[in-house]
């Protein structure tokens, strides 16, 4: 017996017709070479979340359902779902991977930036009867420039840019934290506050450091100066720039310019410290806060670091077995079993590591892409050491990935750091997952340089 939804069709014309799109799936697949595993990952954790809803067109929820109970008003089945904001950003950008695909990443980009609140940012997480108070990394002005620089559609570009530029115009405005007026994390308490980081309970918040800074509305700012969230301040700002001048708007694109270049210069004067070697969190009392992150690797996706400072950073923290576990050809050799795997969400020479939890040790794909895009810009293009780096982060992260998907084909939402891990240690089948492995992707050329795929499907 056979079901179609077009007309009614014999059972072995309908066989027929899911053997031919196996296999032209399977030559999608073919055109990435040693890649094509992962590729197939990667695509599974993007396509197995992506839904159409009436209200929303393509969207891409991080898992099937809303198990958050943010919509318990809604009353029919096809309601349930909650679009997070960063995460839901690199589903698109994961989804606009091929050519014949872009669309839907397209389609799933919009729709997060167009959930912007009336005050002008994108809420932390977006369900059909609610809204975040507070934000999250805004990594939407990335994605974007990277689907433009890949795919010339300026359309796209017009039509989300004044959006991007009213959440760019309010972290200038909400989060700026004095005397030094650079970037903190916000809300309307200290563990929203921690939520807007994306890192819900990371050691680096262990804590109250938060005041009110608006008694109107109770709002306020935690007492910090945050190292990862004023880098992707500071690198949304410049690729909005490049943005800016592809829609013909100069004068857009020079305050921009010069917003990022204050940014960046307050973060590279401010942040460094040359204790630890490294970026870090500050109070605003000038106290350094030194839990150690990959948020402290941030820095250097808008070229912050100079090259001298971040090879001291890879030195000293990301190719250290004892702290971030990158191991320099990508081999684990040396890594104790209980960091194996490398990049855990806190240093594995800190406290909070050993008993381990949700953003306090376990392994998570954005952290990988945004420490990737770091290792990837500009400046650093003819470092060696950082080229080094680079490729040993990509071979370890996508070797993690592979694990559980050859075991159990899981996505994981995060994975555990521990060498003899079965299983993932959140849930099972959550899209930014698979960042663990598109880094590969995008380290072989497969989105900067389309190759044999873009042809393939035009």
């Amino acid at each position: 017996v056979g079901f179609s939804s077009k007309a009614p069709l014999p059972a072995a014309r309908i066989r027929a017709t899911l053997r031919a799109a196996w296999e032209a799936e399977q030559a999608r697949y073919g055109a990435y070479g040693e890649h094509a595993e992962v590729k197939m990952a990667v695509q599974a954790g993007a396509m197995w979340n992506l839904v159409y809803n009436p209200l929303e067109s393509v969207i891409a929820p991080v898992i099937r359902g809303n198990p958050w109970g943010w919509d318990p008003a809604v009353l029919s089945d096809d309601w349930p779902y909650v679009l997070f904001d960063w995460d839901t950003h690199f589903a698109g950008y994961m989804l606009s991977l091929d050519a014949a695909g872009k669309e839907l990443g397209y389609s799933v980009l919009i729709q997060v930036v167009k959930a912007k609140s009336a005050e002008g940012f994108v809420p932390n997480g977006y369900a059909p009867t609610r809204k975040s108070t507070h934000s999250q990394p805004p990594v939407g002005s990335k994605v974007l420039l990277e689907m433009y620089r890949r795919y010339r559609d300026l359309w796209l570009v017009e039509l989300l840019l004044d959006d991007l530029l009213d959440w760019s115009g309010w972290f200038l405005e909400e989060r700026t934290l004095p005397p030094l007026n650079m970037t903190a994390l916000g809300g309307d308490d200290m563990q929203a506050a921690r939520y807007e980081s994306g890192l819900d309970d990371s050691p680096m918040y262990d804590g109250h450091f938060f005041a009110v800074t608006d008694n109107k509305t109770g709002y306020g700012l935690m007492q910090m100066y945050d190292v990862g969230m004023a880098s992707m301040v500071a690198m949304s700002d410049a690729c909005l720039a490049e943005l800016a001048d592809a829609a013909g708007r100069a004068d857009t694109a020079k305050v921009l310019r010069a917003r990022s270049a204050d940014a960046r210069a307050k973060i590279a004067a401010h942040l460094w410290d040359e204790q630890s070697g490294i970026f870090v969190n500050r109070l605003a009392t000038g106290r350094f806060r030194r839990r150690i992150t990959p948020t402290s690797f941030y820095p250097m996706l808008s070229g912050i670091a100079t090259v001298g400072r971040a090879e001291s950073m890879l030195r000293g923290w990301l190719l250290n077995a004892s702290r971030f576990c990158i191991t320099p050809k990508g081999n684990f050799a040396g890594n104790d079993d209980t960091c194996y795997w490398g990049l855990p969400s806190v240093s594995a020479d800190d406290p909070a590591f050993p008993p381990l939890g949700y953003w306090r040790g376990y392994v998570w794909g954005p952290m990988a892409l945004l420490t990737y895009w770091g290792l990837s810009h500009e400046a650093y293009l003819d470092v060696p050491l950082v080229t080094t780096a680079r490729a040993a982060l990509c071979k370890q992260m996508g070797a993690l990935f592979l694990t559980q998907w050859r075991a159990h084909r899981h996505v994981c939402e995060n994975f555990s750091p521990w060498r003899n891990a079965t299983e993932c240690t959140g849930m099972r089948f959550y899209h930014w997952g698979a960042l663990a492995g598109f880094i590969g992707l995008l380290d072989a050329g497969f989105y900067q340089r389309p190759r044999q795929e873009a042809a393939a499907f035009t």
